[in-house]
């Protein structure tokens, strides 16, 4: 996982300011909920198996809902605080990591994980850094990656929600000598705070999870 320090220095206008664990600690718990009613062995186990037909193309129309609201195979983290809202998969355990706001992680490969950063900005749009290439190829190599890696952007979209947050979405892969992941990135601004979600897998898993991931990537939303 790269080191989130220097994300200070990879946006025009976004600066950084970690908090410290009594300072996360003091923040309003997520809201988290368990999308099946399955033991967390059974989910580990069947996360393993080809999601259920369907589940990819949800995605693509996934609004924010509450809690007991998450697809089959994922739970949901809503954080009613920080304003923000997204699946993943089911199984996947909390982990703390210094630095990062919130991250769940596979308990068998160390390369799948999901990490949530926020961090504090002037800008009131992420089109106020740049286009979707512009600030997706600026954090993958100066934040995303880890030092002395190889990264390569492969595509970049951006959406808006309902409520007019505008989204950029990439896809890349970094590669060190000793692993190689392809992963996600979402980013968006509002109210002062700057969101960056990243999720992926080892490229030997990633065409069996790559679509979950969408999934994961498609349903984070901000509300306020």
């Amino acid at each position: 996982m790269p080191c989130v320090a220097t994300q200070s220095a990879a946006l025009s206008g976004v600066q950084l300011t970690q908090r410290s664990k009594a300072a996360r600690a003091a923040r309003a718990a997520p809201i988290r909920a368990a999308a099946t009613a399955s033991s967390d062995a059974a989910a580990v186990s069947s996360r393993r198996q080809a999601l259920v037909g369907g589940v990819a193309a949800a995605a693509v129309v996934l609004a924010p809902a509450g809690p007991a609201l998450a697809l089959s195979g994922f739970s949901v983290v809503k954080d009613t605080k920080d304003g923000y809202q997204f699946y993943y998969l089911s199984g996947w355990q909390e982990i703390t990591v210094d630095g990062q706001d919130v991250v769940f992680k596979d308990v068998i490969e160390p390369l799948e994980s999901v990490a949530l950063n926020i961090y504090p900005t002037t800008r009131e749009s992420v089109a106020d850094i740049g286009s979707p290439d512009e600030v997706a190829n600026t954090l993958v190599s100066k934040a995303l990656a880890q030092p002395n890696s190889q990264a390569k952007v492969l595509k970049t979209a951006q959406r808006t929600d309902k409520d007019g947050h505008l989204y950029y979405a990439f896809e890349y892969v970094t590669k060190t000598n000793s692993y190689e992941r392809h992963a996600l990135t979402i980013v968006t601004i509002t109210q002062g705070k700057f969101y960056t979600l990243t999720t992926g897998a080892s490229e030997r898993r990633w065409n069996k999870i790559k679509d979950r991931l969408q999934v994961t990537i498609d349903s984070f939303n901000v509300y306020y």
